[in-house]
């Protein structure tokens, strides 16, 4: 008569030990691109963060957050193994007796058991030892002689050219027709659009195209 409790346990540890790599593998990954989403955040609030005169100054110094990576990363566990599966015919009908059969297995990992460390003299637990660096690295080479564009949507004529200014672009206006305006039109007036679109990557000095109210 089985016992239930145990089918539980083994249900519930044993994994079929590709599972186990590859989860260890999605981890270490979900782990970097952890990194290298806090680095981007850093970065790009570096550059959309205005009236701070500490961030400005940090910008003007050419303050850049660091980027980190995981060079290296190496696991230890403990398991046994077995192997579990079905036998199948090797194809032919008219097989001779004695014919090897093809097995259709998987091999699965699970926490070494009483029964078989008792056996065997085995011991060994369900934990494991993950062991990593982290080491910073130079940030996007594309920050260079780029920066992130601000959202300047819904700000005015005057908050936006003066922040524009701060992160070394230049401005330039039309209408909401598309009509060029020489000039500076009035600080007041509400910019609708711009062009490139915010946190895109562009050329310092280059320019900015701001739509507004008219």
């Amino acid at each position: 008569m089985s016992d239930p409790l145990k089918e539980a346990m083994s249900d519930g540890f044993a994994s079929p030990l590709g599972d186990v790599i590859a989860s260890i593998g999605r981890g270490v990954a979900d782990a970097q691109a952890a990194l290298d989403h806090a680095s981007l955040q850093a970065t790009l609030s570096l550059y959309e963060t205005d009236g701070d005169a500490g961030t400005d100054m940090l910008r003007e110094i050419g303050y850049r957050p660091t980027f980190y990576v995981l060079p290296e990363t190496s696991c230890e566990v403990q398991v046994s193994m077995r192997v579990s599966g079905s036998g199948a015919s090797n194809g032919s009908a008219n097989a001779a007796p004695g014919t090897p059969r093809l097995l259709q297995s998987r091999a699965y990992v699970t926490p070494v058991d009483a029964g078989f460390a008792n056996r065997f003299g085995y011991e060994a637990s369900a934990s494991a030892r993950l062991t990593f660096k982290i080491v910073p690295v130079p940030p996007p080479m594309a920050l260079d002689d780029r920066r992130p564009v601000p959202e300047l949507t819904g700000r005015t004529v005057a908050d936006g050219q003066s922040l524009i200014e701060r992160l070394g672009f230049t401005a330039t206006f039309q209408t909401k027709e598309g009509k060029p305006i020489d000039g500076m039109p009035k600080e007041s007036e509400a910019i609708l659009a711009q062009s490139p679109a915010p946190r895109t990557l562009a050329p310092i000095g280059g320019e900015i195209l701001l739509t507004v109210s008219g």
